[in-house]
């Protein structure tokens, strides 16, 4: 779940998290117009104690002489509330501020980043229906999710001796390279046949084109490839590592059928290229920091005494965000984000060689 559209914010809070993984894409949008209206002086929410009026959600949109659903309403105050109390808390735990300035400056860079070339400012905020005090919003909380992560991650643990020994063990296996390539058959049986027809001098590459059901690269004489063993389902990973070079080793059972493995060239990584200890710590503790920025928001959120003038909804913190009134087609007196985005981001890392463990390239949407 984002604010609601625009999708500009990197910092998506949700459940009193940060988003993990930065993607502004902005999509088409559209208005629900009302007749109604009001005062841009009424009172919209509080945030311990500091008031704000719909003048205030207003002044987060590109057009404030549009009216949209209360819905619509709901997602940008929500953003305002969670600004709030995240600005503040920043500031009255670690004196977290930065100037004017510096947030005009992050400001600009998100232009700068989303914005197709040749796009003025002015068209930018008009294209995504926000306003330059929305994006000065966004950019300042961005600099506080950097300036959070520079001081809470040095209150997590560094991890033990033992641990990193143990994560430099996996480092040394992804670094490891095997030139490889296999038959793959249905039964023992057959793969017994066809280490007795290799002892016999048969060539591998022409049995792997003649009976090797991995069709795709049995038509390549079995060739997988150079690469990680860690790529591989662990049976045929231990028999790459195990079996001798040039020499033909199976058979070797995995959940796709029997192999006959035959390793061409193996590499180690050496002690320059494994990770220090040092670097260990840090990717350690980069992994965890997310968790750790998510509770303390999340305890910030929960914590805040947060008021929410009915007519535009309530306040929840689980998942963060104001919660529209319920009947989404009675409409505010003031604009609000344009309809619902999303944002979809592409995890790489795929195979399709059939000893490969199965992977798929996964969508996500903001988390």
């Amino acid at each position: 779940m984002a604010w609601g559209a625009p999708n500009i914010p990197s910092v998506s809070l949700i459940q009193g998290s940060l988003l993990k993984k930065t993607a502004l894409i902005f999509v088409a949008f559209a208005l629900f117009l009302s007749a109604c209206g009001a005062g841009d002086g009424e009172f919209a929410a509080s945030v311990n104690g500091t008031e704000y009026t719909v003048g205030d959600v207003n002044a987060l949109v590109f057009d404030d002489s549009e009216t949209v659903s209360k819905e619509q309403f709901a997602q940008f105050l929500g953003f305002l509330v969670q600004w709030d109390i995240v600005v503040s808390a920043a500031e009255d735990d670690f004196d977290i501020v930065f100037t004017d300035e510096e947030v005009a400056t992050a400001g600009q860079e998100i232009f700068e980043t989303n914005a197709e070339p040749g796009v003025t400012f002015e068209d930018f905020l008009e294209a995504n229906a926000v306003s330059e005090e929305f994006v000065t919003k966004v950019a300042h909380l961005q600099l506080v999710e950097a300036a959070l992560g520079e001081v809470l991650i040095d209150d997590i643990e560094a991890p033990s001796a033992e641990d990193i020994e143990a994560q430099r063990a996996i480092a040394y296996d992804s670094l490891t390279e095997v030139c490889v390539a296999h038959i793959l058959v249905e039964t023992e049986a057959e793969s017994n046949d066809v280490n007795d027809r290799l002892t016999a001098g048969e060539e591998f590459s022409d049995l792997a084109m003649e009976l090797s059901t991995d069709t795709g690269t049995g038509a390549e004489g079995g060739d997988l490839g150079c690469t990680s063993p860690t790529r591989y389902v662990p049976e045929f990973m231990d028999a790459t590592l195990e079996a001798e070079i040039d020499v033909p080793f199976g058979p070797v059972e995995s959940e796709f059928g029997f192999h006959t493995v035959l390793v061409t060239e193996r590499t180690f990584p050496t002690d320059e290229e494994l990770p220090t200890d040092e670097e260990i710590i840090e990717s350690t503790r980069n992994g965890e920091l997310p968790q750790v920025l998510s509770n303390w928001i999340g305890g910030h959120l929960d914590s805040a005494e947060v008021t929410v003038n009915e007519k535009y909804g309530t306040w929840q913190t689980n998942p963060a965000g104001v919660v529209p009134p319920s009947d989404p087609s009675d409409t505010t007196p003031t604009t609000a984000p344009p309809g619902n985005a999303t944002t979809t981001t592409l995890d790489e890392d795929t195979t399709t060689t059939a000893p490969t463990e199965d992977t798929t390239t996964t969508t996500t949407v903001d988390e």
